[in-house]
């Protein structure tokens, strides 16, 4: 029976997160990120998430930050009937992977969004050759979108909040003699 179990639970992994598995958070910040997504003028077409790759929340005083990976598919809508139940994903459509980082506060109010959807062959395409020219290295990107999502993951945050080892010194002093 274990022998039967451990390969069903390996595939069930492999799937990716279900949208009833995610958190009212990670629900709202996946919206933010699909509206945000469907924005940018070059899209002309309307997507379709097809899957949730890894989705984590984490609570900061100014608000809940949330990162998504997820993925998309194009469908046969154009990009302003993106939210239409009738859009079905086209079977031989563009696919995307997203990375997406939303700061939301205790309102649901967006503090800051980053969201990064390249088309999925462009990111299996990295040329063995583009580091050579000393202008763009494959590594860089991903340096960069991390960057951002750091921004993001500390917007609304006072600075002055944290408190780090070494920050302040306490002095024990003598007792009277």
């Amino acid at each position: 029976m274990w022998q039967l179990l451990l390969p069903l639970a390996l595939w069930l992994g492999t799937m990716g997160l279900g949208r009833a598995e995610l958190t009212a958070a990670q629900l709202r910040g996946l919206q933010v990120a699909l509206e945000e997504f469907h924005k940018h003028p070059p899209v002309q077409w309307a997507f379709r998430e097809t899957g949730v790759n890894s989705a984590m929340d984490t609570p900061f005083p100014a608000g809940t930050f949330v990162r998504l990976e997820f993925k998309l598919q194009q469908t046969s809508c154009r990009k302003r009937d993106w939210k239409k139940a009738e859009c079905k994903v086209k079977p031989n459509g563009r696919k995307r992977k997203c990375l997406a980082c939303i700061k939301l506060n205790s309102e649901d109010k967006v503090l800051g969004r980053m969201v990064h959807c390249p088309i999925e062959t462009q990111v299996q395409r990295a040329s063995p050759w583009a580091g050579l020219s000393g202008r763009w290295c494959p590594q860089e990107p991903e340096e960069r979108q991390e960057a951002q999502c750091s921004r993001v993951e500390r917007a609304g945050e006072d600075p002055h909040s944290y408190y780090f080892p070494g920050q302040f010194a306490f002095f024990k002093a003598l007792p009277p003699s």
